[in-house]
């Protein structure tokens, strides 16, 4: 079984393919080898993406050339694909609109569920998240139809990370464990231990670490399977993400060090950037400047290297709040710019309303409340539109505050109710501590002194609350260290028995192969013997193949004493 799983993560390399579209010789073959070529080139270098994208583009020409509909489908798909993998978010979308109805008139549904699927990735990054929903339930519905329980249970994790994304964490618990349920009937290990990084980070996100810590445990157990390194370091990389949740600073860096180190040694450039981005935003916590600045500009580096712009978008938000937190504004105000010009090139709405709160609070702190505004309220708007609760409760927020330091405390009061309902909507007790504390000032103004006592009395018992969870946490990472801990002795102990075991098979077969010498050494000898010329050759009177004859029993002369026969002479 284990044999038949490291087969099933086994991908043919970009020379096979290559000798493949080298050999092909009729029209059809070369396109389908020229599209297989084509997806094996995708998730490498930019570089070697844009050729991946040549190729589409030549597999497309091809298919129109033969009238190969599903060729065709195929090819605007992996264009499509090769455009969402590079961040290219509106030529992606467009490409995989196009490729749709051709895949759905030809019947090709397997083309059609990963078409389904590319798409809600996209409207998921996009913030277009009821859009989002419903193509990937489209997609997951059609999967199970067909029996492709691989993009049935890679829909399924995308919509628990949706889920997660929008504070709906039961549902993406839902999704993550139905999607593990369907991998149990499979040997793909790859796939289930990819879901169990997923279920990690919503339970993480609950704060259940015991399970997360569980689930981690199951991943990497199947990555030692597999013997998957790669997985490995998402593996360290997740440990790292919970000790820094819970404020163990030191060992969060050793596992996210441990993670970068494993992802330097395999090439995986794209990981390694958000591992850097990862030990970036630890050293931003830990209130360590340079450390910060350095990772945070490694990322950088190796995500524009390797085009991921949606990456480079995301960190460029991190990045631009930590200047913002230093008081750097220039270079705060830089990025910031910079990263709302990049994320209207690739069409990444939430990254948008997130630079621009940003730059909003910047320049409320500057006393430009007029251009203040108008940034928190095109925050808002972009918020709204894609259905993204997080920033909107952040731009409503801003802008309560921004109308309290103007004065004008009766049009504050109402935009920070309603940052409290979506607030206590999408579960976000730090916003709703904010929130209440700020409408407590608010109505502090108006005179409203009894409400006022209310909403103060509020921030401070869901302040409270906070500190509790923050000490069950610190109380979590003894138990977290003591599991982790746990499990490093049970891998000790099963590589030493792996070791033992492993000693133990070679003497055996050093034994066999001594005896296998003996016993070859005793037919040699027999062989020899039987084969000797005293024993085959046959003397000069005999007959061959015949023994010597007998000669008769000599009679004996003098008296006998049998019956019949006296003493003396007869």
């Amino acid at each position: 079984m284990d044999k038949h799983k490291k087969k099933r993560i086994k991908t043919v390399s970009v020379s096979v393919l290559e000798a493949r579209l080298g050999r092909a010789v009729r029209p059809k073959d070369r396109l389908w080898a020229m599209i297989r070529l084509a997806e094996g080139l995708m998730g490498q270098e930019a570089t070697q993406s844009e050729r991946a994208l040549m190729l589409f583009a030549e597999a497309e020409r091809l298919a129109e050339n033969t009238h190969d509909q599903r060729g065709l489908a195929a090819a605007i798909r992996g264009a499509g694909s090769c455009q969402l993998y590079l961040s290219n978010l509106d030529a992606a979308l467009e490409s995989l609109q196009h490729a749709l109805p051709i895949a759905e008139q030809t019947g090709y549904a397997e083309c059609e569920i990963m078409i389904l699927r590319d798409i809600g990735t996209i409207y998921v990054r996009q913030s277009r998240q009821n859009l989002a929903l419903a193509t990937l339930g489209k997609c997951t519905e059609l999967a199970e139809l067909i029996g492709n329980i691989q993009v049935q249970a890679s829909a399924l994790n995308q919509m628990g990370t949706l889920f997660m994304d929008l504070g709906r964490y039961h549902e993406s618990l839902e999704c993550h464990r139905k999607s593990l349920t369907l991998l149990d009937r499979t040997d793909w290990v790859h796939d289930q231990a990819i879901t169990l990084l997923h279920l990690n980070n919503t339970l993480r996100l609950l704060g259940r670490y015991a399970e997360a810590l569980s689930a981690i445990k199951q991943s990497s157990q199947l990555c030692n399977i597999a013997q998957d390194s790669r997985m490995e370091a998402f593996c360290q990389g997740s440990i790292g993400m919970i000790y820094s949740e819970i404020g163990d600073y030191p060992n969060a860096l050793s596992s996210l060090f441990a993670s970068a180190t494993i992802l330097e040694r395999i090439g995986e450039k794209r990981n390694l950037a958000a591992a850097y981005a990862n030990l970036m935003q630890v050293y931003f916590e830990l209130g360590n400047p340079e450390q910060t600045r350095h990772f945070g500009q490694m990322a950088l580096a190796v995500f524009e290297e390797v085009g991921d712009k949606l990456a480079q978008t995301g960190t460029l938000v991190i990045f631009g709040e930590y200047h913002l937190n230093r008081g750097e504004k220039t270079s705060a105000i830089r990025l910031l710019k910079r990263c709302i010009a990049l994320s209207r090139e690739i069409g990444s709405k939430k990254y948008e309303s997130e630079a621009l709160t940003s730059l909003a609070k910047l320049t409320t702190e500057r006393g430009n409340f007029p251009a203040a505004r108008k940034l928190f309220q095109k925050a808002l708007s972009i918020a709204d539109e894609c259905g993204d609760q997080g920033n909107a409760v952040a731009a409503l927020l801003g802008l309560g505050q921004l109308s309290c330091k103007q004065a004008q405390p009766d049009r504050a009061i109402p935009l920070i109710e309603r940052a409290i309902e979506v607030a206590g909507r999408i579960h976000s007790r730090r916003h709703e501590q904010e929130a209440h504390w700020v409408l407590s000032e608010a109505l502090e103004v108006t005179g409203d002194f009894k409400r006022a006592i209310v909403h103060s009395k509020l921030s401070s018992s869901i302040k409270e609350e906070m500190l509790g969870l923050e000490k069950q946490k610190a109380i979590g990472a003894l138990q977290i260290q003591s599991d982790i801990e746990k499990l490093e002795r049970e891998k000790a102990l099963l590589r030493k028995e792996t070791e033992f075991k492993s000693r133990e098979i070679e003497r055996i077969a050093m034994h066999l192969a001594e005896k296998t010498e003996i016993i070859r050494s005793i037919r040699r000898r027999i062989r020899k013997i039987i084969t000797s010329p005293h024993l085959t050759s046959p003397g000069p009177s005999a007959k061959v193949g015949h023994p010597p004859p007998t000669p008769p029993p000599r009679r004996r002369r003098g008296w006998g004493r049998g019956p019949g026969f006296r003493r003396g002479r007869g």
